[in-house]
């Protein structure tokens, strides 16, 4: 069994991980959501107990537990006072491995996502980020949303669930990680006494294709009625979890983006006042994933903002960044990666990263370094072989009657289509 321990006497509490390589990644294919329905039905308790009866144990513990679905892995993780490690360790073990699963209690669970689901049109900005690796990603599988949609949860029944978890939970790999005040001769053995016996977990995952972008730049207007603010994403495909040029653009997006004195954040802020907010992002995972600029212009402003990005976007990629925006970000990323190991549990997760999710421990061991000696003409050139300026996804949640004609105006626009923002 892979077992990681992250010992510490700081404060008498635990904290414990069982990390499993199950996400929406794993969904069918018309059933998107029931990775996440599975480990949110795991979290109702174990077989025996009610969700009062087993919410009011924790509670006698001093104890919390959450379950956490993404799209490679799904992460049981508990807090516990370490006086009653013991017992929460069997319980937790119990909702991995001897869940309920009960039908009343999936169907208010369901009933919930729905209305969840309903609830997320009102966001402007999820709905948008949700349009946005949609258009990028399209019949991919990165392009799926881990709580599905009202026509996936249609499909889904309990019996959906108990073959979910019965192929992918039950009898699959798993880690675990205790941080905190604990000795790791101590969690050995109980994990040993209350956990099953269990396959060591490879780094070889779910088979996931290679990404691919549409050439050309495509408008996406999600359609709402009466928008005065808008919420533009513009992006294109980044980089992968394995690809030499990570590193380099990590240091250069964040000296475009990342930052408030990034240029983005300066001119699209600081000197026009158009949008609060204006970041860039780059995503990365098993295949190029996404990167892209987010901003929330007023709707007269719309599509001058984004005529604006896409300019800032060609002359960074053509120009190249400067060298004292690329040591401020370099000295940024470094000072700043101190706060996400400065508690054991921060450390533990990175570990469990690194057997989970496929991501060289280079990454956590020598992150400094690897940021600190990224050169100019590196960054520069990972930019242009990574970001295209010429080949971009544009989705704007806005009132279609009032920003398209402009949108349609932008330069190199290959197409544009109006989505409605209730579509499904």
């Amino acid at each position: 069994m892979s077992i990681f321990v992250e010992s510490s006497d700081v404060l008498p509490l635990v904290d414990l991980e069982i990390a499993l390589p199950v996400g929406s990644l794993q969904d069918p294919a018309g059933q998107e959501g029931l990775a996440q329905l599975t480990g949110h039905l795991m979290r109702r308790g174990p077989r025996g107990l009610s969700q009062e009866r087993f919410e009011e144990r924790l509670a006698s513990l001093g104890a919390r537990v959450s379950v956490e679905v993404s799209m490679r892995s799904t992460r049981i993780r508990a807090t516990v006072l370490r006086r009653n490690l013991q017992p929460l360790l069997g319980l937790v073990a119990d909702v991995v491995w001897q869940p309920a699963l009960r039908t009343t209690d999936f169907a208010k669970l369901k009933r919930r996502t729905q209305a969840a689901l309903i609830a997320r049109l009102d966001d402007d900005q999820t709905l948008g980020a949700v349009c946005f690796r949609e258009a990028l990603f399209g019949e991919h599988p990165y392009g799926r949303t881990l709580s599905g949609d009202t026509d996936s949860l249609a499909r889904i029944g309990i019996q959906q669930v108990k073959d979910f978890y019965a192929r992918h939970v039950a009898k699959g790999v798993f880690l675990v990680g205790v941080a905190g005040d604990v000795s790791e001769v101590e969690v050995r053995s109980l994990i040993a006494s209350h956990f099953p016996k269990a396959r060591r977990a490879t780094k070889k995952g779910f088979d996931v294709p290679a990404t691919h972008i549409r050439r050309g730049r495509h408008v996406v207007i999600v359609d709402k009625p009466e928008r005065t603010q808008t919420q533009l994403f513009i992006g294109t495909l980044g980089a992968r979890t394995r690809d030499r040029n990570l590193f380099p653009l990590i240091v250069s997006n964040t000296a475009f983006g990342g930052t408030f004195s990034g240029p983005l954040m300066q001119q699209v802020r600081g000197v026009r006042g158009w949008s609060y907010g204006a970041y860039s992002r780059l995503l990365h995972s098993t295949q190029r994933d996404a990167w892209y600029m987010s901003t929330a212009p007023a709707a007269e402003y719309s599509a001058d903002c984004a005529a604006l990005q896409l300019d800032l976007l060609e002359r960074w990629v053509d120009r190249g960044t400067k060298k004292a925006d690329l040591d401020f970000a370099q000295r940024y990323l470094v000072n700043s990666h101190c706060f996400d190991r400065d508690t054991p549990s921060k450390r533990l997760e990175a570990r469990l990263d690194v057997e989970l999710l496929d991501i060289p421990r280079s990454y956590v061991d020598k992150y400094d370094q690897l940021v600190a000696r990224v050169t100019r003409q590196q960054a520069n050139d990972a930019t242009r072989a990574r970001i295209s300026p010429r080949d971009l996804i544009i989705v704007v949640v806005a009132t279609a009657n009032e920003v398209a004609s402009s949108f349609e105006r932008l330069p190199g626009v290959k197409s544009l289509q109006i989505v409605p923002f209730d579509r499904r």
